[in-house]
């Protein structure tokens, strides 16, 4: 199976799908569908079996879930930070990646209510999670919010991966579209610090504040990360605080959805710049760890053709966001939200919306 890696296919496809297509044939593991209908308003959410969508040299479309999440021993490691479908559309010769705001309040089949990023989370254990409701659940919401049929699932953990642009591609040279300065980016393993406060002096704050003005009464467990706009150089390091900071640009979660499209493109950049076959195998090899997927060998195998045909297609950006088709909210329990501009639940807007941007 290795021997896929020194394919030069795997140094053709767009974006995102170069970085993570070449990990997935290490893998082989197969999921069951859940397709059945809900009650929300919108096409009903399309999760495709290998079997429904038959013989992947004939089928007119793919829809691929995105996800990428901390990892392992990270706070919040499996809360994805990134979602986003990439939607290969074989019958109009075009391709579509479709970010999804990780704070965009879903109401799952089983009527249980939260932000979509939660999902993936609660359904996961870090041993066997390709199988796990949370991945079924995810590509349930994310077909039901874009309403593209949703085939396979990649999920990258960006501690490993941050890792692997260190070491093996020596780091990435990254556009930023604006300036993010930072000055409360958690470290990791400082959650817990105190900060020279006594036990009383927490409490005492800890009633006093909530949410983020809580937070930055402990200021020794974050520090401060700045990026200015235009190229940027980074290790690995950088390029996780660049993907996973949440304050220092204009416009939160979709400024973060434009960063990490900014590093995908980065990584792919610089894999075609390498001299030789053998150290984008080394890279990939080195990145199916920190890779799971639903996507069999077999698959990954009668796929390879098609796949090196749409890297010739126009490629459209969509990102959901409040300029769009999204408005800002409270939960009951008073947590910051994301919801359709048209109603709760209400996905035939962000569909429409979809639909015409990919055109």
């Amino acid at each position: 199976m290795k021997s896929w890696l020194h394919n030069p296919f795997f140094l053709s496809l767009p974006i995102v799908f170069i970085v993570t297509i070449a990990g997935t044939i290490f893998l082989s593991t197969h999921r069951t569908s859940l397709g059945q209908s809900n009650s929300l308003t919108g096409t009903a959410p399309q999760v495709r079996d290998l079997g429904d969508i038959g013989d992947l040299a004939e089928t007119k479309s793919l829809g691929i879930l995105l996800l990428g999440y901390g990892g392992p021993g990270h706070s919040g490691g499996f809360l994805t930070d990134v979602i986003q479908v990439l939607h290969i559309d074989f019958a109009n010769q075009k391709v579509s990646l479709i970010s999804i705001p990780r704070d965009l309040w879903v109401t799952t089949q089983s009527d249980n209510t939260g932000k979509i990023n939660e999902a993936f989370a609660k359904g996961i254990s870090a041993g066997n999670f390709g199988s796990q409701p949370g991945v079924t659940t995810v590509k349930q919401m994310a077909s039901q919010v874009t309403g593209v049929p949703i085939d396979y699932f990649i999920g990258i953990d960006f501690v490993g991966l941050q890792r692997v642009i260190g070491e093996k591609l020596h780091g990435i040279d990254v556009i930023a579209s604006e300036t993010l300065d930072d000055l409360w980016y958690p470290v990791r393993g400082l959650e817990l610090e105190t900060c020279g406060m006594t036990a009383e002096e927490v409490a005492e704050v800890s009633q006093k504040f909530s949410g983020f003005e809580l937070e930055k009464q402990f200021p020794c467990r974050y520090e401060h990360v700045y990026f200015a706009a235009g190229l940027n150089h980074m290790e690995g390091g950088d390029v996780l605080a660049f993907v996973r900071s949440r304050h220092g640009s204009g416009s939160g979660d979709f400024s973060r959805s434009k960063r990490q499209h900014a590093v995908l493109q980065a990584v792919v950049e610089k894999l075609l710049k390498l001299d030789a076959f053998g150290d984008a195998a080394a890279f990939f090899d080195s990145i199916a760890s920190n890779i799971t997927t639903d996507i069999s060998v077999e698959v990954a195998t009668q796929f390879a053709p098609r796949a090196l045909a749409a890297t010739q297609f126009p490629r459209k950006t969509v990102i959901l966001s409040t300029e769009n088709v999204l408005t800002t909210s409270k939960s009951a329990t008073g947590q910051f939200i994301l919801l359709p501009k048209t109603g709760t639940n209400d996905w035939q807007s962000t569909q429409n919306f979809v639909e015409e941007q990919s055109k």
